[in-house]
């Protein structure tokens, strides 16, 4: 593997290592803040608001500064709200850290999802947006199992600092090791791309509303869980709980696989069988042991993830030249639906408890499927191809 791959897998893991972090810390934060499971949830919540508001600004950045600089720069800001994190006095404090901190993401993830689909021809991006994807899963497992296991020893704000640490690592690391990309910044007189005829574009406004539900899923289904199993007849604790987020290290190998599933199979397909899987896992964990819930998360981890890449590649190859704000805008729909995951749940969690939230997240899978069964059959619907073919690039298989 190359170094310009490592430095995309690498971004993938900076992207996410302390966005949903707190989710293994729910148990002591609620302690902290009191028992109110909508609150505790908007702290998952604010980081993902963050970078709903701020993705779409970030591809218009990528395009006139380069995305290199923009992906580089953004791993570095988002150290800085990481070490306040560990600092904060309030639980509002805390919601407003995770806040900044979720606007420096996008101008990780968002742009390298770009820089890919610039950088790769069209067969091979799948691939690579796939491992990129595997990169985003291993740093939510890793942000959760370390904050975890850090505060079951040394309380919450030590687990945020030591996330913060590593965030700095990873982004001394993408700075060595990923190389300028081939898009030309552009001047500052330079037309900008309305947002407008994007979400009019039926495949993409299908990817937008796709997107929005499968976060809103990942989101609730993993947030409300950490709360179910903190609570008899489980009653986990911190490492316990982010031992249980294991489960993303099948993601970590089976969904590099799935650019090939969509080179075979194409995207609708794809997605269908992907929520079919993410489905089938979250009813299992109805099931009152320990060992099948592990196993229904395991499934339901998978399926989203490998939904993910579909989407995410859908958007990369169907946006044309309008590639860095389509990206941008999907993104902002992706965590919008996240920053919704980790709060509309309470109301059916304190009405009907977990099998409640599996309910609605059933629901929502249902409704994303059929929307992307409509809309990812057509992916070349956009008026406006890109200016030249990409050339072939090599790479390793």
């Amino acid at each position: 593997m190359n170094r310009r791959r490592l430095a995309v897998i690498l971004a993938g893991v900076a992207a996410f290592i302390n966005l949903y972090a707190p989710q293994s810390l729910l148990p002591l934060l609620r302690a902290w803040i009191g028992d109110d499971a909508a609150r505790a949830g908007l702290i998952v919540s604010a980081g993902t608001f963050g970078v709903a508001l701020a993705a779409p600004f970030a591809g218009l950045l990528a395009d006139r500064y380069g995305r290199r600089r923009v992906i580089v720069i953004a791993a570095f800001l988002a150290v800085i709200p990481g070490l306040f994190a560990g600092l904060a006095l309030t639980p509002e404090a805390l919601m407003a850290i995770r806040l900044v901190q979720g606007l420096c993401l996008p101008g990780i993830f968002a742009v390298t999802v770009a820089y890919i689909a610039e950088e790769w021809p069209a067969a091979e991006a799948r691939a690579v947006t796939a491992v990129y994807v595997a990169g985003t899963i291993g740093g939510g497992f890793v942000g959760r199992f370390l904050s975890g296991v850090v505060a079951e020893f040394a309380g919450w704000r030590w687990g945020f600092a030591a996330l913060a640490v590593m965030q700095l690592l990873l982004a001394l690391s993408i700075r060595a090791w990923l190389p300028p990309g081939r898009d030309q910044p552009k001047l500052r007189g330079s037309p900008r791309t309305p947002l407008l005829p994007l979400l009019l574009r039926p495949g993409l406004r299908g990817a937008y509303a796709t997107g929005f539900l499968m976060l809103f899923a990942l989101v609730g289904g993993f947030t409300y869980m950490t709360l179910h199993l903190s609570e008899p007849p489980f009653a986990l604790g911190p490492a316990a709980l982010s031992s249980i987020f294991g489960v993303y290290v099948i993601g970590v190998l089976v969904t590099p696989y799935s650019g090939r599933l969509l080179n075979r199979f194409g995207h609708a397909r794809v997605l269908v069988l992907a929520w079919a899987i993410a489905i089938s896992g979250l009813l299992t964990t109805l099931l009152p042991l320990l060992l099948a819930v592990a196993a229904g998360l395991a499934l339901f981890s998978l399926g989203l993830f490998v939904a993910q890449t579909t989407t995410t590649s859908f958007v990369g190859e169907s946006a044309g030249a309008e590639r860095g704000p389509a990206v941008g805008l999907y993104v902002t729909c992706y965590y919008a639906g996240g920053s919704v995951g980790g709060v509309l749940p309470a109301v059916v969690w304190h009405w009907a408890g977990w099998p409640g939230v599996v309910g609605l997240i059933v629901a929502a899978g249902g409704v994303s499927a059929l929307i992307g069964w409509n809309s990812f059959r057509f992916p070349k619907d956009e008026p406006h191809p890109v200016d030249e073919p990409l050339p072939e690039i090599g790479g390793e298989a």
